[in-house]
């Protein structure tokens, strides 16, 4: 664990200099024999994102597919797992997590949450989990558990490994203990917060990224991680963000719907908003279509509804928290005919 430690300790002593390339040639080492456990998740799987609203990012202006995913190249500014140049997609697992991803919002900004779902198996690699980074943040749920023993029958998750090793490095791959405290320092280096004044600290966060991406081998056959799976130091390890590479953005990741929120308050870890408008579809041009208000039921005269608050998350990936801890959606259907009534 030392020497793990030092090496890490000599580049961040020195990242002002250094650059990715030469950051990564150094931890490719540690990398060699080291086995992760992720999981892999199903088509169908729901993403979302926000964007601040600015003048350059507007309703009025008009919004198409592009500004919602990831930043064009010439803007893209080094990120956590992300060089200067490169496009990332950032979101979250969890709707609630975008909010206080949104860095220095104040009451009364207005955001574009947007919701996605993939449309095949989504492979990604994980960074993060482990106890001291949870303990560290404060988390109130347990480090998640991807291992096989750990999982239930036709589980959609399963163990992969970094990449295929020739014999001669599985000869020597590290012990078990080796193994977990490699990946508690990655994980500590990769989850510290970086301020706004501090920015070069990303580029040791995009090298231990960039030596978690690549070609992976399941059930022999050959594919690519599609990203980094990493919990959200802003939810204090109590949400999930992803980090998505673009060719799995453009061809796996389908656009469901779009919501105009505005932030009224926030008060410790709770946050007050508004929904102000919703949008389901692009026109001819590929902008956006505001509904001018947001998403509603319309029960035509003599009509009766019957909502019932079911389990999970709605078509479009929405929901509600119940008091548990547990998503709901309402699901709303003549209480003649017994016909759904859809949300417009």
């Amino acid at each position: 664990m030392a020497l793990h430690r030092s090496i890490l300790n000599d580049i961040e002593a020195n990242l002002p200099t250094m650059e990715i390339d030469e950051i990564k040639k150094r931890l490719e080492p540690l990398m060699k024999g080291c086995r992760i456990e992720s999981p892999i998740f199903d088509p169908g799987t729901f993403v979302y994102r926000a964007r601040r609203i600015t003048p350059s990012f507007s309703k009025q202006i008009g919004i198409d597919r592009s500004s919602l995913i990831y930043p064009p190249k010439e803007v893209a500014a080094l990120g956590r797992m992300n060089r200067p140049g490169e496009s990332v997609f950032y979101g979250s697992m969890h709707k609630e997590s975008v909010f206080f991803e949104v860095q220095g919002f104040q009451p009364g900004d207005k955001l574009v949450l947007t919701f996605w779902k993939t449309n095949e198996k989504m492979f990604v690699n994980n960074i993060g989990y482990t106890e001291p980074v949870f303990q560290q943040l404060g988390a109130k749920r347990p480090v998640p558990q991807w291992n096989p023993q750990s999982l239930a029958p036709r589980s959609n998750k399963e163990t992969i490994a970094l990449a295929e090793l020739p014999p001669e490095v599985v000869q020597t791959a590290l012990s078990q203990d080796d193994n977990r405290e490699i990946r508690e320092a990655f994980s500590e280096y990769f989850m510290r917060e970086v301020s706004p004044q501090e920015n070069y600290r990303y580029k040791l966060t995009t090298a231990i990224g960039e030596l978690h991406l690549g070609t992976i081998t399941i059930r022999d056959q050959q594919t690519q991680f599609a990203g980094v799976l990493y919990p959200s130091t802003r939810m204090w390890a109590n949400g999930d963000n992803l980090a998505l590479l673009p060719w799995f953005v453009d061809t796996h990741l389908e656009f469901r719907k779009a919501l105009h929120v505005r932030i009224d308050s926030r008060t410790g870890d709770s946050i007050s908003i508004t929904y102000l408008d919703s949008a389901k579809r692009f026109d001819s041009q590929g902008t956006l279509v505001w509904l001018g208000a947001p998403s509603h039921w319309t029960v035509q005269p003599g009509q009766k509804a019957k909502f019932t608050a079911v389990a999970g998350v709605d078509g479009d990936g929405d929901y509600q928290m119940r008091t548990d801890g547990n998503p709901y959606h309402w699901m709303t259907v003549d209480s003649d005919t017994g016909e759904p009534i859809e949300a417009r």
